[in-house]
């Protein structure tokens, strides 16, 4: 699935998304285990531990929030702030509500449904936002950072954790063949009936950008101290960058 084959038609292309997470809802978990080789708990607690408050005890929004399992990653580090996941799929979301209730972290945690394009939030609400394997599920990368950049506070924090493949990397064979081969067998032979879903999941990470590209993109949607680092072999990145402080 390639947003250039829908055109222009974002919305076309950004509902085939939808359906195709709303028929995953209860499976997402286990295959992003299988696609982080077992690693994602760990790169989202490394996220988690990167989040910015202006004031205590801190307000955060993470966006393409999925099941919740970054919400859950986040509360366990900062067991007072003001969390808020956002989703354009009613299914994961209630795997998400129903996942913080069985931890016992749904008090102060709001799930709403909506666009990370156009979210119901007013302006400068959030001390961070953060998105996890959600960015390259999205086919306009420039309009998202402009909606980051209007909901996040001056000094505001963004972060991007994502999978990707490097070719340069010594082990890309094997990462490839894992991408490719391995993980959308599995999951086929796991979860037949969406096999075209988890084929599409394994091939948007093997064309996602690397982390240097995501860099420029936020340095050139306006944010400062853009910086990185990369876990497990080069296979996940955690990129971040602060909206000015003078709101710019």
């Amino acid at each position: 699935m390639d947003p250039s084959a829908y055109g222009n038609s974002l919305r076309q292309y950004s509902g085939s998304i939808q359906s195709m997470f709303n028929s995953v809802s209860q499976r997402y978990d286990l295959l992003t285990s299988f696609l982080s080789f077992g690693r994602d708990q760990f790169w989202r607690k490394a996220l988690a531990r990167r989040l910015t408050a202006m004031e205590y005890p801190g307000n955060f929004l993470d966006l393409a929030t999925g099941s919740g399992e970054q919400l859950l990653a986040i509360r366990s580090l900062w067991p007072y702030a003001k969390l808020t996941g956002l989703d354009f799929s009613a299914p994961m979301l209630n795997v998400a509500k129903e996942k913080l209730s069985r931890h016992g972290f749904a008090e102060g945690v709001s799930l709403v449904l909506g666009d990370v394009y156009s979210s119901p939030f007013e302006p400068g609400s959030f001390d961070t936002i953060s998105i996890s394997f959600g960015l390259r599920n999205l086919p306009d990368r420039t309009a998202l950072y402009g909606e980051v950049k209007r909901l996040l506070k001056p000094g505001g924090r963004f972060l991007v954790l994502e999978l990707f493949f490097d070719s340069r990397n010594f082990l890309a064979p094997v990462h490839r063949f894992h991408l490719a081969s391995f993980s959308p067998w599995l999951a086929g032979r796991f979860f037949y009936s969406q096999g075209k879903a988890y084929d599409y999941l394994s091939q948007s990470i093997i064309d996602f950008p690397h982390p240097a590209v995501i860099m420029d993109e936020l340095e050139e949607a306006g944010f400062k101290g853009v910086e990185h680092q990369t876990y497990t072999f080069q296979s996940a990145m955690l990129v971040w960058g602060q909206k000015p402080l003078n709101g710019a």
